[in-house]
């Protein structure tokens, strides 16, 4: 399993062949604009396809000469885990400082248990955590 995807039309299909329209469900929604050098702002939102949670950025910008936002993708899908906070710390995903309870997206392998629970993830990072869970917990 891929921890990113690439799109192979931006805005239209992905490289699994799988279309954006109709094969990605939306989940989440950052609801926040941050800006980013000089030239556009960021969002992100959170899809489900194939079992599997993607981020997603959105951008936002403003063409010389006009007077309206235009709209677009940045970037890759990157495959995502939302966890909460088990206490007081600083983000692996974010770099923000993250109190006990908080919950965010992370990528996939950015799951540290010692600091996570994981409240949401993919088909492909749930088996593997059954099988670890299995592993560390058997008895002679």
């Amino acid at each position: 399993m891929q921890d990113t995807m690439q799109w192979s039309v931006n805005g239209k299909s992905f490289e699994d062949g799988s279309d954006f329209d109709t094969d990605w469900k939306l989940i989440y929604e950052s609801g926040e604009w941050h800006w980013q050098y000089d030239t556009h702002d960021l969002t992100f939102k959170i899809y489900e396809h194939d079992g599997e949670f993607w981020k997603l950025y959105h951008v936002r910008y403003v063409s010389d000469g006009d007077n309206k936002y235009s709209f677009g993708f940045g970037g890759q899908a990157c495959r995502m885990t939302k966890v909460r906070y088990l206490k007081c710390t600083k983000s692996p995903h974010s770099s923000r400082l993250m109190d006990k309870g908080e919950e965010e997206w992370v990528r996939t392998y950015e799951v540290n248990s010692a600091i996570h629970s994981v409240l949401l993830t993919g088909a492909h990072d749930w088996q593997i955590r059954q099988l670890s869970d299995e592993e560390t917990h058997v008895t002679d």
